[in-house]
């Protein structure tokens, strides 16, 4: 097996969840520890929002309504606070992708809504980082079904096995190996990062 693509999932990896700025917002509303998180994307809304079957602002007007419902009171304005987690980039894994775009192809798949182009990578400087985004609200298929990881091969017109994803959420890896690609499950930790994928065989 010779590894020919990365693919770079963008919140968790590319994108920092920042997991102090996330317990400082639920301290300051009431909220226990993962509500935040719950309430944005452990919601049915955020599942429609994902695949692009309802707007954006559907998605958060239900997500502001869970977190009133688990703080017992209105929150508002948390919209625009909880985007803060979002703000920082990892950096090494930024420049990682860099490096490799110049012996590899370097693609994205993320569960997202149509706003990541706009307000996430162009606002970022990476919109010319990677040859191509594959945007779940825009393909209308999320991870881990299995056809998001092949519609992103099949664009780079890269075999299945020649292809590994990088993800921070364990159920996004499953999906990608099922599809035939290797992957990586990425926990913040940059060297182990590196080590897996010297592993496959990627060097830089």
């Amino acid at each position: 097996m010779v590894i020919e693509a990365v693919f770079f999932d963008f919140g968790g990896v590319i994108g920092r969840l920042d997991r102090d700025e996330i317990r400082r917002l639920e301290s300051s509303y009431g909220l226990k520890e993962n509500d935040l998180l719950r309430s944005i994307y452990g919601i049915p809304e955020w599942r429609k929002a994902e695949i692009g079957r309802i707007p954006t602002e559907e998605w958060i007007a239900a997500a502001n309504r869970a977190l009133d419902e688990k703080a017992g009171k209105p929150v508002p304005q948390l919209h625009e606070d909880w985007r803060q987690m979002w703000q920082g980039l990892d950096e090494d894994v930024v420049e990682l992708a860099r490096a490799l775009g110049s012996r590899y192809r370097v693609g994205m798949i993320s569960n997202t809504t149509k706003r990541l182009e706009k307000e996430m990578l162009e606002p970022s400087g990476l919109s010319d980082l990677f040859e191509i985004v594959v945007n779940s609200a825009r393909l209308g298929i999320a991870k881990p079904d299995t056809r998001i990881y092949h519609h992103a091969a099949d664009q780079m017109n890269v075999g299945y096995s020649a292809c590994v994803h990088i993800d921070d959420l364990q159920p996004n890896i499953d999906g990608a190996i099922a599809a035939g690609f290797s992957a990586i499950h990425y926990e913040g930790h940059f060297p182990a990062l590196e080590k897996s994928l010297r592993a496959l065989g990627v060097e830089w």
